[in-house]
C-alpha cells in the first residue's frame, strides 16, 4: 500500500513539473506521504497544502515561483479570477520582485473573503468580465494595468506599463481612454496618470524603466531611448544605447544599465569563459562609445533605485536639471 502511494506521489511530482505548478495531494494518504518527504528535506510546502521538490524550488526564479503558485491555485479553484500583479505576470509583464510574494485574487464587493492566508491578497474588482490567459481566468489587460499603476509606486508602475507597450499588447491611446473612463476617483489614480504621462514602449526591460522613473522624479532632463550610435571604428555599424542625452551645447551623454542577466546567460561552464567573453565584449563596446566623445555612465539596477546615488551620478556627468528635484523618502 505504502509503495503504491509513493509511486503515485512520484507521478504527481513529475506531472507538476510538466505543468509548471506545485503538487496538491488528492487524498489523506497522499498528504501524509508528502509530509514525510518534507520532514526528510526532500520537499517544501511554499503554500499551505501544496508541495514541490526542494531542489526544483531552489532552481526556480522568484517569477517562476509566483507563476507556479498561480497555476496551482487556478487548478484548485478554477473559478478564481487573478488580478493586479498576478494578472500582470500571466500577461508576461515586468512585475518587480517586491510584488511577487502574494497571489492577488479578484472578488466582488459582497463576496466572502474570510479565508485569507498570508500568501493571498483579495481585491474588490467590479465591472469588466474576466479573460482567459494561459488557460487561467484574469482581469483584462487594461484593468490589470490600471490596478497596477494605482497600487504600485511610480517607478514600478512605469515598468509594468512600459512592458505592455513594448510588447505591443495595448496602445497608449487605448490606455488613456480606459484610465479616463475607469480611473476617476480611484485611490492612487494620481500616480497612475503620472505613469500614463511618462510610459514609453521603447524601454526594453524593467530596470531601464526604473532608472528612467528615478531620472524623472529627480527632475533631470529625460533621455531619448534606444538610440543608434555610429561605431567610430566601423562607420557601417551602430550600437544601440539604453539612454541618450544630446545637450543644448552639443555634448552627448550616454547612459547604460549594467544588467547581470546577459552575463548569467553567457556562463558556459565551471570556467565561466562565457562570462569572461561577455565582459570583454562589453568593455570593447564601451571603449568604442567613448571614442565618439560622449560621456558614458553605467549604473546597476540597485543604483537606479537609489535616488541619492543617481542624483550625484547624473549631476557629475552633466545631465541638466529641468525642474525641481523630487526625492522620495
Amino acid at each position: 500500500m505504502a509503495r503504491n502511494v509513493d509511486r503515485r506521489v512520484d507521478s504527481m511530482l513529475r506531472e507538476a513539473v510538466l505543468h509548471g505548478r506545485y503538487v496538491v495531494p488528492r487524498s489523506r494518504a497522499d498528504r501524509l506521504a508528502l509530509e514525510r518527504r518534507v520532514e526528510r528535506g526532500l520537499l517544501l510546502s511554499p503554500i499551505k497544502g501544496c508541495y514541490v521538490d526542494s531542489a526544483r524550488y531552489g532552481e526556480l526564479s522568484l517569477r517562476g515561483r509566483a507563476l507556479a503558485a498561480i497555476r496551482t491555485l487556478a487548478e484548485l479553484h478554477p473559478q478564481w479570477v487573478f488580478c493586479s500583479y498576478s494578472a500582470a505576470l500571466l500577461f508576461g509583464l515586468q512585475v518587480p520582485y517586491a510584488f511577487l510574494d502574494k497571489v492577488h485574487i479578484a472578488v466582488g464587493r459582497h463576496q466572502s473573503r474570510r479565508r485569507c492566508p498570508n500568501s493571498l491578497q483579495f481585491h474588490v474588482v467590479e465591472g469588466d468580465g474576466p479573460v482567459t490567459v494561459q488557460g487561467i481566468l484574469a482581469t483584462t489587460l487594461q484593468r490589470t494595468l490600471l490596478d497596477c499603476a494605482c497600487q504600485a509606486p511610480f517607478r514600478y508602475g512605469l515598468a509594468i506599463v512600459d512592458s505592455a507597450l513594448h510588447w505591443e499588447l495595448v496602445s497608449r491611446s487605448e490606455l488613456e481612454a480606459y484610465f479616463r473612463l475607469h480611473g476617476k476617483g480611484r485611490m492612487g489614480i494620481k500616480t497612475a496618470r503620472e505613469v500614463l504621462r511618462w510610459c514609453d514602449g521603447r524601454s526594453e526591460n524593467g530596470g531601464e524603466s526604473v532608472a528612467r522613473a528615478t531620472i524623472i522624479k529627480l527632475g533631470f532632463m529625460v533621455p531619448e531611448l534606444q538610440v543608434e550610435v555610429t561605431d567610430p571604428m566601423n562607420p557601417n555599424t551602430t550600437s544601440r544605447v539604453d539612454m541618450f542625452w544630446r545637450l543644448p551645447d552639443g555634448r552627448v551623454i550616454i547612459g547604460e544599465l549594467d544588467g547581470m542577466q546577459k552575463y548569467r546567460q553567457a556562463a558556459a561552464g565551471p570556467d565561466d569563459m562565457g562570462v569572461i567573453s561577455a565582459l570583454a565584449r562589453e568593455r570593447r563596446r564601451e571603449a568604442r562609445l567613448n571614442l565618439t566623445g560622449a560621456t558614458v555612465i553605467r549604473f546597476s539596477y540597485a543604483e537606479a533605485e537609489d535616488q541619492n546615488y543617481m542624483f550625484r551620478l547624473l549631476s557629475r556627468a552633466g545631465v541638466p536639471l529641468v525642474r525641481r528635484s523630487r526625492v522620495d523618502k
